[in-house]
């Protein structure tokens, strides 16, 4: 392990909860160190995320888990998102701040979570969608880091498409054998196999293209041509009654105070508000086949004997949205629909030092993944070179998981930040307030304590100066920010981030 002079980050690991990473078998006390699953889904919003709908998931992980009511897509759109999963850092260092160029620009390729664990000794694997555009830069071969790779080659699909598999590439077609979640969920489960016969702990990252793809007009009656479920799949029959759900920023009636590109989209009625309600149903459907397929991923850890050492994350890569605030489609704006979304944690009891709540409000990201994942594995990240180390703008959410490791900050901010083709700006989100800056000037503010639906912008009114004033400085840093104060070495002219 590096020393703190050599690592960016080094995270104190207790001995009652971890020992030092290597084989299984060990004389020192405690358990053995943890495997970690990684669950990310596609596109899930926050509205689909409930125990009716997806029991098993919530059976397994949620109810023995955390369930982080605030757990937030920094920022919401797959890539961006998915790089800070991958080396614990906001756009700003990660290079990552669209979908397109995508894996392209990401800083630091060889110096990501999987190589620090596969230094540490885990076995790594990779099942799914990795980052957008990946194989336009390394076509079949695996990702560094990755022992195990099992990922899409683009386009990712549900059905006809193409995954590598350990850089040889196998096509899959029509028959309902190939439906992706379930092939998916089948190699995740091989890859526990193969693990539970060795020596090693293992990371294993598996990312399902579901819901993806619902948000393209659905027909009446069905889930549409291009949709993740066959006209006649007997799944969306189950859901097909559901309402839409309409909170009081759906079709919102005034929107002159939002941005312009908000404020000039039309009153939505008719056929625009069914194929809403279709296109949320077949999420549901959608997510129902990635429940069952959850489910069994489960019973096969349990059934190797791994479930008790092994700490899963679920969470999605974005919200979405369904008619609020008159938008009918997509992610990547920074009001909760999108940037708030579906994330749990399961630790099990060996790797707890008091029980973790059930719930849990503080703001948590995506960039926080892989600092948790460091400091249950005792680990530091690697560096490139002498003085060449990856700083994590995340933080381990072991204090809140029941792990100790000191206190975790109440009024943290959360930086969202996106530059892609038509959409380019900044935010603050806290747990009061989300402040926005675009690149055109126009700017966002609501006071999330008495609008939680995001419906009234008070940016530029008198009455919120003063609160403009302290986000915009705290704005202003975070966009600079590096690190966290305490855990890692000062950065020249780079604020910690909070």
């Amino acid at each position: 392990m590096r020393s703190l002079a050599a690592a960016s980050l080094m995270v104190a690991a207790t001995a009652a909860a971890v020992v030092a990473v290597g084989a299984r078998a060990t004389s020192a006390p405690g358990p053995p160190p943890p495997n970690f699953l990684v669950i990310l889904v596609d596109d899930q919003a926050e509205n689909t995320f409930k125990p009716k709908w997806m029991p098993e998931t919530y059976r397994w992980i949620v109810h023995p888990g955390t369930k982080f009511t605030n757990g937030l897509a920094a920022p919401p759109l797959c890539c961006p998102d998915r790089a800070g999963i991958l080396t614990g850092q906001y756009p700003h260092n990660s290079g990552v701040f669209s979908n397109d160029p995508g894996y392209a620009s990401l800083n630091g390729k060889h110096d990501t979570l999987p190589i620090w664990l596969k230094r540490a000794g885990y076995e790594t694997g990779f099942v799914g969608k990795f980052l957008n555009l990946y194989s336009n830069v390394a076509g079949d071969a695996p990702a560094p880091g990755f022992d195990d790779w099992f990922g899409f080659i683009e386009p990712p699909g549900y059905y006809q498409y193409t995954v590598s598999d350990n850089g040889t590439p196998r096509f899959f077609g029509d028959s309902r054998s190939d439906y992706s979640t379930d092939v998916l969920t089948r190699h995740a489960k091989q890859f526990v196999a193969n693990s539970a016969t060795g020596s090693e702990p293992f990371f294993l990252w598996l990312a399902y293209h579901a819901p993806h793809d619902t948000q393209l007009a659905p027909s009446l009656g069905h889930c549409g041509r291009s949709s993740p479920l066959p006209a006649n799949d007997p799944t969306y029959e189950k859901y097909r009654h559901v309402p839409l759900p309409e909170p009081p920023n759906f079709n919102e009636a005034d929107v002159s105070d939002k941005p312009s590109f908000i404020a000039f989209k039309p009153f939505l009625q008719g056929q625009f508000i069914v194929h809403l309600q279709t296109r949320y149903r077949c999420t549901l459907a959608v997510m129902h086949e990635v429940d069952k397929e959850v489910g069994k991923l489960m019973v096969a850890l349990k059934r190797k004997g791994e479930l008790a050492n092994t700490i899963v994350f679920y969470l999605s890569d974005n919200g979405f949205f369904f008619g609020e605030h008159r938008v009918t489609r997509g992610k990547s704006l920074p009001y909760d629909e999108a940037l708030r979304v579906p994330y749990a944690v399961r630790v099990p009891r060996a790797y707890q030092l008091k029980r973790p709540p059930h719930a849990d409000s503080d703001l948590v990201t995506n960039e926080d993944v892989a600092a948790t994942i460091l400091d249950y594995a005792g680990e530091a990240p690697s560096c490139a070179g002498p003085n060449v180390c990856r700083t994590l703008d995340g933080r381990s959410l072991r204090p809140l998981l029941g792990g100790g490791g000191g206190k975790f900050p109440a009024h943290r901010g959360v930086l969202s930040e996106i530059n892609t083709s038509g959409l380019a700006y900044s935010a603050i989100r806290t747990p009061d307030s989300m402040f926005a800056q675009y690149a055109d000037g126009e700017r966002e503010l609501y006071d999330l304590r008495t609008d939680p639906f995001e419906m009234q912008n008070i940016a530029g009114t008198p009455e919120a100066a003063g609160l403009q004033r302290k986000l915009a400085a705290r704005l202003r840093a975070l966009r600079r920010c590096s690190g966290i104060r305490g855990r890692d070495p000062k950065r020249p002219g780079a604020p910690f981030c909070e």
